[in-house]
């Protein structure tokens, strides 16, 4: 039977997680959050699908959450796997892991280390220490004045939360990009009042690099995956739009020295930035699936798939170095979030005739997937394309 129960469906990272593991035969059962608003759980219209359930919020209601899963575990045939796509469903499974374990096979980072991953202001100094290259960063110093504080800065700058995801912010809230000391002055205590110590960084140019991973419990990873952000939307930094796979030994080696440091159980992506010219720097952890998920599957990839075989025990030799075991090249997008990127890319580009004619051969190539519209899952990629146009909590996650 190999039941499997995944959370959160209606986040669109959801379906590349569904359909994998469906379409290797497994039974899924798709939960979502009683109060989520009906017809937005993704999820549930896959045909990959065999149940879907509504549970408790885990961040409101942890307790019931739990008794939620436990319950459904217990109506399997056998033993299922739980795989949590959402932050707070992935925080609640980490902080009751030995009650779940009980019930449940699950792959999950520890709580201490899920926390530090979340919080930039420790997880800069920590990759710092052990030789991850990082932005430069600073705080606001006790006694200091933010007049101060701007005048040390170079610009452009970074203002960044340090755990705006676990305050349920979008990415366009949780960090600013600031040119001048008017504009640094305007937009900090916007994230001031969040409280913490708030991130000023350098900014560093060049494109978004990440390497997805799937630890072990023995802390090494049965599955690397690399990828390259080609567009993102909003284009001044945001989700990808546009992306493909990449083959890339120096980020994946740093990736997993950071997530072995953290002793590391699951699925995380690490995210750079930068060129080969000036060099590549973390910009974070994302400890979940994340947003282009559905490039790794798409490129030949299984990292659910791995996610499960962690979840049940089975661990990875010593990693030593990264070889791409997928299609490297392969391109991706979001249909709607990239077409909305395209007036800004197309005013930044040198050359926009040529532009606008490889964007609009590139919506007619075929071999470029699409991260959530599936003509094979018509119902769920339906029901994405109805959301997103009503603007529901599903359409940029």
């Amino acid at each position: 039977m190999n039941p499997v129960i995944v959370t959160d469906v209606r986040y669109r990272m959801s379906l590349p997680v569904i359909r994998s593991l469906g379409k290797e035969g497994f039974h899924i059962t798709a939960t979502e959050r009683t109060v989520c608003k009906k017809g937005s759980e993704l999820g549930f219209y896959s045909k990959y699908t065999s149940e879907a359930a509504y549970i408790s919020d885990a961040e409101k209601n942890p307790a019931q959450f739990i008794a939620d899963l436990r319950k459904l575990s217990e109506s399997c045939n056998e033993r299922p796997v739980i795989i949590p796509v959402g932050i707070t469903s992935l925080l609640a499974m980490c902080e009751k892991h030995a009650e779940i374990e009980a019930f449940a096979d699950t792959a999950l980072p520890p709580l201490s280390s899920i926390e530090l991953a979340n919080d930039k202001s420790r997880l800069i100094p920590f990759a710092e220490s052990i030789g991850v290259p990082v932005p430069e960063t600073t705080f606001l110093k006790e006694n200091e004045t933010l007049e101060e504080l701007s005048l040390r800065i170079s610009y452009p700058a970074v203002i960044k939360l340090p755990a705006g995801e676990m305050l349920g912010l979008s990415p366009d809230e949780r960090y600013k990009i600031v040119n001048t000391k008017e504009e640094f002055l305007k937009s900090y205590p916007k994230f001031a009042r969040y409280g913490g110590d708030i991130l000023v960084q350098q900014y560093i140019t060049g494109d978004g690099y990440g390497v997805s991973a799937v630890f072990g419990k023995n802390h090494e990873p049965l599955e690397i995956f690399c990828h390259h952000r080609l567009r993102e939307y909003p284009a001044s930094g945001g989700p990808s739009c546009f992306c493909e796979s990449a083959d890339l030994p120096e980020l994946a080696d740093f990736a997993v020295k950071l997530l072995r440091a953290l002793n590391w159980v699951g699925v995380a992506m690490v995210e750079f930035k930068g060129t080969p010219e000036t060099g590549f720097y973390l910009m974070e952890i994302n400890p979940r699936f994340w947003g282009s998920s559905a490039l790794a599957p798409n490129s030949g990839c299984n990292i659910s798939l791995a996610l499960c075989r962690a979840a049940r025990g089975e661990e990875a030799p010593a990693f030593t170095s990264f070889t791409p075991q997928y299609k490297v090249g392969h391109k991706m997008r979001f249909l709607l979030q990239d077409l909305l990127a395209f007036p800004a890319y197309l005013r930044r580009s040198s050359s926009k005739i040529k532009f606008a004619l490889s964007f609009v051969f590139g919506l007619l190539n075929p071999r470029i997937s699409d991260g959530v519209l599936d003509i094979h899952d018509i119902r769920s990629s339906v029901r994405y394309l109805k959301c997103a146009l009503k603007k529901t909590d599903s359409i940029v996650r």
